[in-house]
């Protein structure tokens, strides 16, 4: 690999790093887009499951025993199986230009809906999407268990779907984190196997993300005091925009 390649592995590492254990979401959106610029972008997304895998490790650390219960998680993750299944069937079949372009919409999209909540068009997205409530929360956890399966497969956007559900369910910033990075980590191992299986990711490449880990490790610390000091509104604010404008640079 070339000093440039090299070098935008660790530097994307440790700023999904700082963003995983920061605000729990997002990390995977802005890892994507970045690998993208130097990396075709299936290859990319293949890159990007053993970095975040380093830093759902670093992660649990953190954040261990602060998730949901574990029959919350189960009614989360179990639904996610077939979703995982599926998405890896998919992805082979999507040609690569098609997939590069996709990842940018999606991440302008993702950021557009997130700085603006109020918009119309987001209103009327959100109402067609079941919210969790008294009587319901088992059927909204199996919807976005099995659609986050998919996502985070597809473009490593798996928790912000599933942050759909838990946003309604934890108020706990600790434990809403804490439960992502859980997530993350289960369906992380898987993909990395199942991106070497389908071609996308080759063992030199898995070699050359795991060099990556001391960078993922500093981001990682580094998002933790972040998740406990600094202005998460703000934070939040800015991890938005510079997924914007790296989707952005990767349509252009």
């Amino acid at each position: 690999m070339t000093f440039m390649e090299l070098s935008t592995i660790a530097i994307a590492g440790f700023l999904s790093a700082i963003i995983k254990n920061g605000v729990g979401i997002g990390s995977g959106i802005f890892l994507l887009p970045v690998l993208s610029l130097v990396f075709p972008a299936k290859i990319a997304l293949g890159i990007g499951a053993p970095i975040m895998l380093g830093s759902d490790i670093i992660g649990l650390r953190n954040y261990w025993k602060e998730w949901a219960s574990t029959r919350e998680l189960l009614w989360l993750l179990v639904p996610a199986v077939p979703g995982l299944l599926l998405g890896t069937w998919l992805l082979p079949i999507i040609p690569g230009h098609a997939f590069r372009m996709g990842v940018g919409i999606f991440g302008m999209t993702y950021a557009m809906g997130m700085l603006f909540p109020r918009s119309h068009i987001v209103t009327a997205f959100t109402r067609l999407l079941p919210r969790p409530r008294p009587g319901i929360e088992r059927y909204s956890a199996v919807f976005y268990g099995m659609l986050g399966g998919i996502a985070t497969v597809m473009c490593h956007a798996g928790g912000l779907v599933w942050s759909l559900h838990l946003l309604s369910t934890q108020k706990n910033r600790r434990v809403f984190v804490g439960t992502i990075v859980l997530s993350f980590a289960i369906t992380n191992l898987y993909k990395t196997f199942a991106y070497v299986k389908i071609g996308i990711l080759d063992t030199q490449t898995l070699l050359t993300a795991i060099l990556s880990l001391p960078a993922i490790y500093i981001g990682a610390l580094a998002g933790n005091i972040l998740n406990k000091r600094a202005n998460h509104q703000i934070f939040r604010m800015s991890v938005l925009v510079a997924i914007f404008s790296v989707s952005l640079l990767l349509i252009l």
